[in-house]
Formats: structure tokens, C-alpha cells, sequence
């Protein structure tokens, strides 16, 4: 597997962990994961078998009704 394809899984491996904060180790879980081959960039059927999460923009109000974007990850997925 090509060192770029490693940056990749990592970076969706963030992102995955990024989509659930209450869960503090769901990062180093992703990133075990990967290092011991339970995720992988492709499974049997050639699917893609990484964790992965796909970053959105979501409109937020403070108490002042000011508003600003953040951004949310949401389809979390999971090998």
C-alpha cells in the first residue's frame, strides 16, 4: 500500500473521530485498526473498509443571534 494511500486512511481516521468527541479514544482505536490491518483500504469485495466521515457546514447562533459556520462531520463509517 502506497504511502499516500496511509495519509489518506489516517486523515479519514480523524475525521472518523472528529464525527463522535464524546468518545476520547475513538482515534487511537481507528489508528490500531489500521496498523493491524482490522481496516484496510479494501475488503473481500472491494469496497472500501476505513473509517471515514464527510465534513459538512452548519450555520451556528450565539446567545446575541450572531451567527457563524462550523463544521460538523456527519455519514460516519465504519469497517
Amino acid at each position: 500500500m502506497s504511502n499516500y494511500t496511509n495519509r489518506n486512511m489516517l486523515a479519514a481516521a480523524e475525521r472518523y473521530a472528529q464525527a463522535d468527541r464524546s468518545d476520547p479514544f475513538a482515534l487511537a482505536r481507528a489508528r490500531l485498526h489500521l496498523s493491524n490491518g482490522i481496516a484496510s483500504y479494501a475488503n473481500a469485495n472491494g469496497q472500501a473498509a476505513y473509517y471515514e466521515a464527510e465534513p459538512y457546514q452548519e450555520t451556528r447562533y450565539l446567545p446575541d443571534g450572531r451567527e457563524y459556520q462550523a463544521t460538523v462531520y456527519r455519514n460516519v463509517v465504519r469497517p
